[in-house]
């Protein structure tokens, strides 16, 4: 778990750090633009990872092809990335059919129909959204566990974190001529605020762990991150359509089988991944993913 915690650790870092430097950034932010000082500290954070990402991968020796999830031929790995997408078309449908058969979600009043528009908008964010995050939690960090935990850890481990990252806040308002040093820690406290009352989310928490545990185990079976990608891509584009298109229905009777987090991932969620993980393992022959 040594290498688990150094990720962790680095993320931590990267928070901290970022507080620490949110006001001096945020001013020269607004010399051409006043942004809300947690959108400013979240973007420092993030670049502080990026660059403490690629120092660390390349001191545990992770930035091969291999260990990143790519180790395969190119045309090998676009069909898988095909395959994992027609998949994930299968895996959202029923789950979409749900929802919208027991009038949990309804089409938004006055929509106007630009299903194209919404869905291009959604394929592209999908794919970059699964790009970014398959390379991190299937790629560099499951073969950063793998190696020295097994393959039973490196499944569990980042999938938890993946589902932990998801419930992050952080948004704080301050009039522009109030912020100072101190809103930086303020935000970074804000952070974790709904972990404080953890019931609230339970549910999609729970989902989305089972959901990364399903993608790690396509990528201990395929050996690659090419049919996670896919996958995570049509999930994150059936999502988005979702909720530009259609509602949470308060008054559902079944509405408890979504959760608060985004209205599509919660009970019933978690209960279709499960399946769906189950058959996989069973009926899908191992491969050894490389984690060279």
């Amino acid at each position: 778990m040594r290498a688990f915690a150094l990720f962790v650790a680095l993320l931590a870092g990267s928070l901290v750090v970022a507080a620490v430097f949110t006001y001096p950034a945020w001013w020269l932010v607004s010399l051409v633009s006043v942004e809300p000082v947690h959108r400013v500290m979240h973007r420092i954070a993030m670049l502080i990872a990026v660059i403490g990402l690629v120092v660390l991968t390349r001191r545990l020796g992770l930035s091969s092809k291999e260990a990143m999830g790519y180790g395969m031929p190119r045309s090998r790995f676009l069909m898988q990335l095909g395959i994992g997408w027609l998949c994930g078309l299968g895996l959202m449908l029923p789950l979409t059919g749900l929802l919208l058969g027991l009038d949990i979600r309804e089409l938004k009043p006055g929509f106007d129909g630009q299903w194209l528009t919404l869905i291009a908008g959604g394929v592209v964010t999908g794919l970059t959204v699964a790009f970014i995050e398959e390379t991190f939690f299937r790629g560099v960090l499951f073969t950063a566990v793998w190696r020295t935990s097994g393959a039973a850890v490196a499944i569990i481990a980042p999938s938890l974190l993946y589902a932990s990252l998801h419930f992050l806040g952080g948004k704080l308002r301050v009039p522009a001529d109030e912020v100072s040093w101190i809103h930086g820690f303020e935000v970074l406290s804000k952070l974790f605020e709904r972990y404080a009352q953890p019931l609230t989310f339970a549910d999609s928490f729970v989902a989305l762990a089972m959901l990364g545990v399903l993608l790690a185990a396509v990528r201990l079976r395929t050996g690659a991150i090419a049919a996670c990608i896919g996958l995570h891509a049509a999930g994150v584009t059936f999502i988005a359509v979702l909720k530009q298109a259609t509602f949470v229905n308060p008054g559902a009777e079944y509405g408890s089988l979504v959760g608060s987090y985004d209205g599509v991932i919660g009970w019933a969620a978690l209960i279709w991944f499960a399946v769906i993980g189950t058959v996989f393992v069973v009926l899908s022959r191992p491969r050894a993913a490389s984690h060279a």
